[in-house]
């Protein structure tokens, strides 16, 4: 991946080589050279997988660094802290019919706040990120995770960056784009164990509050990791949701098993329910899917696709029956991306 460092140059830097000869005229000292802009659009190869991810890291980082001297001056913002993804694709069901998304998550520390802080934008899935309920292992393709007459939104929002360390707090707020904006704020506690040298806890309680409709609502999240070996790790995952646009609360358990292949791709193969305990029908949807995900043309552009098989039902009327799905996705990465 390319590399864009920062130079800060000051003027002893900038002034290397020092005249010789006491008759050495003023006019001939060169002027100093201006310093790198690490955010300037960058790129070395004319093809159309650099250009893009250049596109994506260049105009995130204009913006972060804009957004950054809203506390300071703006100077030398470190664009190697700047990192994100783009996803593009769909997925078709019987059940939904054709469910398309375009999702953008970007995010960077704020130097003007001791980078004590980060400042995230995106188009994501705001019910799932706002209540916590975004699936821990990012398994984007998930259809059990994501209802499909969920909106995405553009959100925009500051988040104390978490402390290291196996417990602490992690708190966000922002806000809806569009106007007039619709504010949220959560706040978050986290714990991390290690049980053994192969398995892995994590528990999150999550409280969160929605200004549009002024909805305050709490989300309860664990997952447990067992790595089999080198190639193979099997995960389970729960979340329970309450607010008060919940009927009871709202639910989900899976298991997934992950295979990585020697070509660098890797299979996931889940299975999941997911409902309310007062709906008219508790069980939503319960079903398996399958994805084969691998490196596309370069190693920061990735491929998903696979096909699912689900037995939904959300309203009395419905018949729960067999629903086939397939869906296909392109990610591209910039930067350090972390999940």
């Amino acid at each position: 991946m390319l590399s864009y460092p920062v130079l800060a140059q000051s003027t002893d830097e900038a002034s290397t080589e020092s005249l010789t000869g006491d008759d050495a005229a003023p006019e001939e000292i060169e002027a100093d050279e201006p310093s790198f802009d690490g955010c300037k659009f960058h790129v070395e190869e004319d093809a159309l997988q650099e250009k893009s991810q250049e596109f994506l890291r260049s105009s995130s980082c204009h913006t972060f660094r804009w957004v950054d001297s809203w506390w300071g001056d703006e100077y030398g913002f470190d664009a190697e802290e700047l990192n994100g993804w783009f996803t593009v694709g769909g997925e078709y069901r019987d059940y939904d019919g054709f469910d398309g998304r375009l999702r953008l998550r970007v995010r960077a520390p704020l130097p003007n706040m001791s980078n004590r802080w980060d400042v995230w934008l995106g188009r994501i899935d705001e019910e799932a990120y706002i209540s916590d309920t975004e699936g821990q292992n990012n398994n984007f393709n998930n259809t059990g995770n994501r209802d499909a007459d969920e909106r995405d939104s553009w959100l925009f929002g500051l988040g104390h960056r978490r402390f290291k360390g196996n417990s602490g707090w992690d708190w966000s707020l922002g806000a809806r784009l569009n106007w007039p904006p619709e504010p949220y704020a959560k706040v978050s506690y986290f714990h991390y164990s290690k049980p053994s040298e192969s398995t892995n806890l994590r528990l999150r309680q999550t409280l969160f509050w929605r200004g549009d409709d002024h909805r305050l609502g709490t989300t309860s999240r664990g997952d447990f990791s067992w790595r089999v070996n080198e190639k193979d790790l099997i995960f389970w995952d729960v979340s329970s949701t309450w607010s008060r646009d919940t009927e009871g609360a709202r639910w989900y358990a899976g298991q997934t098993w992950y295979h990585l292949r020697p070509t660098g791709g890797a299979y996931s193969l889940r299975l999941f329910m997911k409902g309310e305990t007062e709906r008219d029908v508790p069980l939503r949807d319960y079903g398996i899917n399958l994805i084969y995900r691998f490196p596309f043309t370069r190693d920061y552009i990735y491929l998903s696709y696979g096909p699912s098989l689900t037995w939904p039902r959300k309203r009395l009327e419905d018949k729960r029956e067999a629903n086939l799905g397939f869906g296909v996705w392109i990610e591209i990465e910039f930067g350090n991306w972390r999940y």
